[in-house]
């Protein structure tokens, strides 16, 4: 289906069909998010009583990886989505029940980090709070600091 055929056909048959290209994984996650398309083939949430919110264009999430989208979302920048990518065989992904404390989930369900070796937890929330390079780059040596510590611990 070409483009302009695409953003002139229904909302069901453009759905559909964007669906169909990215694949399971991320369609999990924009179903948690509540995304759907537009005619101009961005990725948008409806919510009562708030204005649409566009998050990211369909060329994007093809582009990107599920990580890649849910940092997104959650207004994280482009340095720490490489960082976290580059490292997640490092990381678990966590939400947090109250009666169990720190549960690992699926990718498209996470809301927080888990470095597997140092239990040290990060809040998706707070990592877009940090706005200055110099203060993630602070963050990433002391996780790979505690995570060294960890391994010289064991061995």
């Amino acid at each position: 289906m070409d483009y302009n055929e695409l953003i002139n056909s229904s909302e069901e048959l453009r759905e559909q069909y964007l669906r169909e290209q990215l694949g399971p994984e991320k369609c999990k996650i924009l179903d948690k998010y509540s995304l759907c398309s537009n005619s101009r083939l961005y990725w948008e949430r409806h919510q009562e009583k708030y204005p649409v919110q566009e998050y990211f264009s369909h060329k994007f999430a093809v582009k990107s990886t599920p990580l890649g989208m849910i940092f997104h979302i959650n207004r994280l920048c482009f340095a720490k989505t490489k960082y976290f990518e580059a490292h997640w065989d490092e990381y678990i992904p966590c939400i947090y029940d109250f009666e169990k404390g720190f549960v690992e989930t699926e990718l498209y369900n996470m809301e927080f980090i888990k470095q597997k070796s140092t239990g040290i937890v990060l809040d998706l929330r707070e990592l877009g709070k940090i706005h200055w390079l110099k203060d993630f780059q602070k963050l990433c040596k002391y996780l790979e600091e505690k995570q060294e510590a960890f391994t010289d611990e064991i061995a």
